[in-house]
């Protein structure tokens, strides 16, 4: 059983669910600084410890087997202003720090596709941030894996791409020839949940899609309201990461570790 926490956890709609879909992960923590976020958070998983804020975060070697992140989008996508590192909503230099400093067995982050262009700061070239987290990562002990998964593929209500990384210690004995390639796995999981055809188009990004009040009250993104629980709402809605696009980094973890496990017990 890989112990998990997930940090920039918003509502815990990606990793922290699928954990425990998937079987075989165990969580453990969850960290979120919003507190309409920590709120929803103590509901659905009862007795896991909710850490305040990433960047005061002080975690121990060997603490999790695996750290999963959705850290903030705002300072890379290709709609904002893409500030980089100059963002004080950038949390992966936080995150990072944790995956050094905890030398769990896995490392998961997703965010928007334009992480793999974003320069450090603005004026500096493009793909200058990815890199160096790369560097970091490397320089921590980890080997990476990434990809870029178009959303509509998995049935999801809006269109769209994220990207997966899956980073692995090298204290790991893992024979990567026998693995199967990434893409393969997504290949075949994608062709399990299906094509979803009649739902492509509908919304251009979950941000923009409707929100419920509790009095059952559609309200479309845009919409002035005085209600600060709706506003929150919206907010939480437009940083969730879909459960469907979460299960193909956590079932190729997963697929990683077990081919980890069969090694060990050939050696046994």
């Amino acid at each position: 059983m890989l112990r998990q926490i997930d940090l920039c956890s918003g509502v815990g709609a990606g990793f922290p669910l699928v954990g425990i879909i998937t079987g075989g992960i165990q969580l453990c923590g969850l960290c979120e600084i919003d507190q309409f976020c920590c709120d929803r958070l103590r509901d659905r998983f009862r007795g896991v410890t909710i850490y305040p804020d990433v960047r005061e975060l002080w975690l121990e070697r060997g603490d999790a087997d695996i750290i999963t992140s959705s850290p903030p989008c705002q300072p890379f996508t290709v709609e904002g202003k893409r500030l980089g590192s100059a963002d004080p909503r950038d949390c992966i230099p936080a995150v990072l720090q944790q995956v050094r400093r905890v030398q769990p067995k896995f490392a998961v982050i997703e965010n928007v596709p334009g992480l793999l262009s974003a320069p450090i700061i603005p004026g500096d070239e493009p793909g200058t941030y990815f890199r160096q987290m790369l560097r970091e990562l490397h320089g921590s002990g980890y080997d990476a894996q990434w990809v870029v998964v178009p959303t509509a593929q998995y049935g999801t209500l809006w269109q769209g791409e994220r990207l997966l990384l899956v980073a692995t210690s090298r204290s790991l004995e893992l024979c990567w020839e026998r693995a199967t390639p990434w893409y393969d796995q997504i290949r075949s999981s994608c062709e399990e949940i299906g094509n979803y055809p009649e739902k492509r188009g509908l919304q251009p990004t979950m941000a923009r899609t409707t929100v419920r009040t509790a009095a059952g009250v559609d309200i479309a993104p845009g919409v002035s309201s005085g209600d600060g629980i709706t506003r929150a709402r919206r907010a939480a809605l437009g940083n969730c990461l879909d459960n469907r696009l979460a299960q193909i980094a956590l079932r190729r973890v997963l697929y990683l570790n077990g081919l980890i496990e069969e090694g060990e017990n050939r050696k046994g």
